[in-house]
């Protein structure tokens, strides 16, 4: 096998790991639906759907599976369970047990985490709930949870924030709290840059293993060749752009790839300008956190189609046959040892946490005859 066979990037032979390498087995992916039936499952399928679709994914994919329906579950597919708690479900029951003791994910829905012990079994009250409040809050949330359990998500929620620090240090700051309450995994330059470290190379570094950039459009803000970079480093690497427009400023045409979000002086206490956003609102955060989760989804698929689609074509163009499975693995066949190939797309970087995370998800045996290689994406990524 040439190993320039690369998908706009660099590949990573694993040939120790060969004997224990799996494929994911072709099969759906099942959700367990359990207590409450109060409206919010049906809210719960609709944006799964939608989101599911983003990631490329068929939706004869998934299966929704009720109480009634669960002894009748493929154990040989991936399950999350999902329970929807109420004061009118807080029994234990022999499925909780049973989902329990054969390593299960559930994931328990409150309508306050202060009603815990009122909504939910006993047996569930040592796993954290999930806060599943009026509106949509905690959907996306949930939403995102089910998807890493099922590895079309990965499970490092990484974020950067790009601004300007003489125009919105203070907003950024707290957005950047925020967001790291919600789970993320964020990169600030004020935060996250050690001493004595080359601070372009390792943000260009960090932005290539984010899924959403938050990028906080002041006044001043286009004005910077830096922040003008680093819009066009995102678009380049099909990161999604969530382009936070501060209140006066309008849409440009150069940010033609951004996912706009207007900001109004109402989202802000008195002192917008003087305070660089220090005062404000928890809906406005709120609702910046909640479209950065939305956009994760969609972040993965371009990431994962632009490894695909180049991989396939420089297999082509070599002469191999290189078909994509459904969860996303490539088998490459027509090499001269005979011998089949199979290739895996990482997004971001390929970390060794990664790189054992896409193992363990793989679970039907490989032939010991073939070679397992991870491809990513190595545009801003430090040699180290």
């Amino acid at each position: 096998m040439d190993a320039k066979i690369s998908a706009a990037g660099s590949r990573l032979p694993l040939d120790s790991r060969n004997d224990e390498a799996t494929v994911m087995a072709s099969g759906q992916y099942q959700i367990l639906m359990l207590g409450s039936d109060a409206g919010r499952r049906d809210e719960f399928k609709s944006l799964l759907t939608t989101r599911v679709a983003e990631v490329g994914l068929e939706l004869a994919a998934i299966r929704f599976i009720g109480e009634d329906e669960a002894a009748g579950r493929d154990p040989r597919a991936p399950l999350v369970a999902v329970f929807f708690g109420s004061p009118a479900h807080t029994d234990d029951t022999p499925l909780v047990d049973e989902l329990i003791a054969d390593s299960i994910m559930v994931v328990p829905l409150v309508s306050s985490v202060k009603q815990v012990n009122a909504e939910i079994p006993p047996q569930l009250r040592v796993v954290n709930a999930l806060e599943f409040g009026p509106g949509d809050t905690g959907i996306e949330r949930l939403t995102s949870l089910v998807l890493e359990a099922f590895r079309l998500l990965r499970r490092e929620r990484k974020l950067f924030i790009s601004y300007r620090r003489d125009d919105a240090q203070p907003f950024a700051e707290q957005l950047y709290d925020a967001l790291d309450a919600r789970g993320f995994d964020v990169f600030i330059d004020v935060r996250s840059v050690p001493p004595a470290v080359d601070f372009q190379c390792e943000l260009w570094h960090r932005m290539s293993d984010s899924d959403v950039v938050v990028l906080i459009d002041t006044p001043g803000f286009r004005e910077s060749r830096w922040t003008t970079e680093e819009l066009a480093r995102a678009n380049a690497t099909n990161i999604q752009i969530l382009h936070l427009l501060w209140p006066g400023q309008e849409e440009d045409g150069a940010s033609s790839f951004s996912h706009f979000m207007r900001l109004a002086r109402s989202d802000f206490g008195l002192g917008l300008l003087i305070g660089r956003g220090r005062w404000v609102k928890k809906r406005a955060l709120a609702s910046i956190c909640n479209e950065a989760e939305r956009l994760r989804a969609r972040a993965i698929a371009a990431r994962y189609r632009y490894l695909i689609d180049n991989f396939c074509n420089a297999a082509e163009d070599l002469g191999l046959d290189a078909v994509v499975q459904p969860h996303q693995w490539i088998s490459v066949g027509g090499l001269d040892s005979g011998k089949t190939l199979v290739v895996v797309p990482a997004v971001g970087v390929p970390t060794s946490s990664r790189i054992h995370e896409i193992f363990d998800s793989l679970e039907k045996p490989v032939n010991k005859s073939q070679d397992v290689w991870i491809i990513y994406d190595n545009r801003g990524v430090l040699n180290t």
